[in-house]
């Protein structure tokens, strides 16, 4: 009898019944919300994520946290579009020094009046005529409504900051 609660103080590892359970409510719910690559969470992505969802789906599972009032209740859509949104900046910010497509930035380049923070609307790659490094520039806007507004174009990078915020497309 011992034994037995020495066991459940220590724990037990997550089953796989657990393991498939939770992968495969990640993957619905990534799918239901909006496709991953409308979010721009590709399915690499996704599998990273897949370990910690499993965890806390299991913890929820075990501790009683998954209560019978939201038994069928879907998650709701704006909280999964935050969560997988959060999960593509992480991934972005740690792969890529130069901000991407849809990123905010702050501008602080030569034309002070418009220091800021802006989005990332177009990027462009100049040609090195010499064989060099090509350069990046890029185009700034703001939104109005759903409209995109170009305010900068062909900024040069060290004249923005990535900043951890992407805008959701799709």
């Amino acid at each position: 009898m011992e034994e037995v609660q020495t066991m459940s103080r220590a724990g037990e590892p997550v089953t796989q019944a657990e393991g498939e359970q939770a992968a495969y409510a990640l993957r619905e719910l990534a799918r239901t919300v909006s496709a991953p690559d409308a979010l721009g969470v590709s399915q690499e992505q996704l599998d990273v994520a897949v370990p910690f969802f499993v965890l806390g789906w299991a913890m929820g599972v075990r501790t009683g946290h998954t209560a019978p009032t939201v038994e069928g209740v879907p998650v709701d859509g704006e909280s999964v579009t935050r969560v997988l949104a959060g999960l593509r900046a992480v991934q972005v910010t740690s792969q890529f020094a130069d901000p991407v497509l849809w990123q905010k930035v702050d501008y602080h380049g030569s034309v002070t009046q418009q220091h800021g923070e802006y989005w990332v609307q177009a990027i462009h790659v100049h040609a090195d005529p010499f064989g060099g490094e090509p350069e990046l520039r890029y185009d700034l806007c703001e939104m109005r409504g759903v409209a995109p507004v170009t305010v900068i174009t062909g900024a040069r990078r060290v004249s923005l900051t990535p900043l951890p915020v992407f805008r959701v497309t799709g």
